[in-house]
């Protein structure tokens, strides 16, 4: 009687657990208005011509990080990196100068990526950064000019930190995260290039 009583109690056990799983899976699934709408504020083209002024031309690079430099970007970054090929835009102005270097990347923020366009000089001091698209209901501040500004000059040997060198914004603390490691991944992704003049 024990046994069959056991087992009637471990079954009900593991329906009660399964009902309960269920109930918290669903519970969290994000509505669409938590998720919010996907906000396009520029495109790469504009956002090129407003960070590099002067720009006639943009040549394009796609560069591939060798097996090693994927390593010390995971190193230096503490996470691993979603590709190992990146895509360097180089605008140049009339008569053929190097103005700097541009990437359009994506890091995700809350529930979905925020697309950005991080730009710098010859140099690979930052800029500018601008938010090209924003797909979540809040945070949406980090798109303003006097969050983006204080990325500018920034390099890949600076923490680019939250609360470091980079204020938060209440309400957008997952938003600045995401912005923060993106970017200290472009310009360390950069720098790596640089370094075996794949640029």
């Amino acid at each position: 009687m024990s046994r069959i009583w056991s087992r009637v109690r471990d079954a009900v056990t593991i329906a009660v657990l399964a009902w309960a799983v269920s109930g918290y899976a669903q519970e969290r699934r994000p509505s669409e208005a938590e998720i919010g709408t996907v906000q396009v504020y520029l495109t790469p083209d504009e956002a090129i011509r407003e960070i590099f002024e002067n720009a006639a031309t943009v040549d394009t690079v796609r560069a591939v990080l060798r097996t090693e430099e994927v390593k010390k970007l995971h190193d230096l970054l503490g996470v691993g990196v979603p590709s190992d090929s990146v895509v360097v835009l180089k605008p140049r102005t009339d008569d053929g100068s190097l103005l700097g270097y541009a990437v359009v990347a994506e890091e995700t923020g809350k529930y979905r990526p925020i697309t950005f366009i991080v730009g710098t000089n010859s140099r690979l001091e930052i800029l500018n950064v601008e938010v090209l698209v924003y797909r979540e209901s809040r945070g949406g501040d980090v798109r303003r000019a006097r969050f983006l500004r204080q990325y500018r000059g920034k390099k890949a040997s600076d923490p680019i930190r939250t609360n470091r060198d980079i204020l938060n914004i209440a309400g957008a603390t997952l938003s600045v995260t995401a912005l923060n490691h993106g970017v200290k991944r472009v310009l360390n992704t950069l720098q790596i290039l640089a370094e075996r003049n794949a640029l």
